[in-house]
């Protein structure tokens, strides 16, 4: 949950947002609530925000329904990351990993006779982004996939050249 402190007309307000990427659901106080400073509005909020969780590691906050993303890591389970733009049917980001299993099956039942043809400046551009990505999600299952298909990327931009 973002907390934003306005500082508009008289008085300040609370806006409590999702830090799940493209999650519209907002939390704002009834605007008779008057705070002395901003430490005492996020307290405020945070004790009165039901059903928000928060996750104090990566410093985030999340809505009743994306609460499952702020479950506390054990020794040997990884907790959810949801992803920033692939959702489910119903609109909900899916978790980064089981995304990228789907993604690797996906990748795995391809036809690879067919292929798909790329010019070399197509090629080059396509492994920068993979390399972005890959830099973006170091150390997860998403950023492995990413540099394995920029070396694939460049491998076969270097066979046809």
């Amino acid at each position: 949950m973002s907390i934003h402190l306005s500082r508009g007309a008289a008085q300040r307000r609370v806006v409590i947002s999702c830090d799940v990427a493209g999650c519209p659901i907002q939390l704002e106080p009834p605007p008779i609530e008057a705070w002395r400073n901003d430490t005492d509005a996020k307290l405020w909020a945070r004790d009165h925000a039901v059903g928000w969780t928060a996750d104090q590691v990566r410093q985030t906050d999340y809505c009743p329904e994306h609460a499952r993303f702020s479950s506390a890591a054990t020794a040997d389970l990884v907790p959810p990351r949801p992803t920033a733009a692939a959702r489910d049917v119903a609109g909900n980001p899916l978790n980064r990993d089981e995304y990228t299993e789907g993604l690797r099956e996906r990748l795995g039942r391809g036809d690879r006779s067919a292929g798909v043809l790329l010019t070399t400046t197509q090629a080059a551009v396509t492994a920068l982004l993979l390399d972005e990505l890959a830099g973006v999600y170091r150390g997860e299952s998403l950023g492995t996939l990413a540099e394995e298909l920029s070396a694939l990327v460049r491998s076969h931009s270097r066979e046809r050249d």
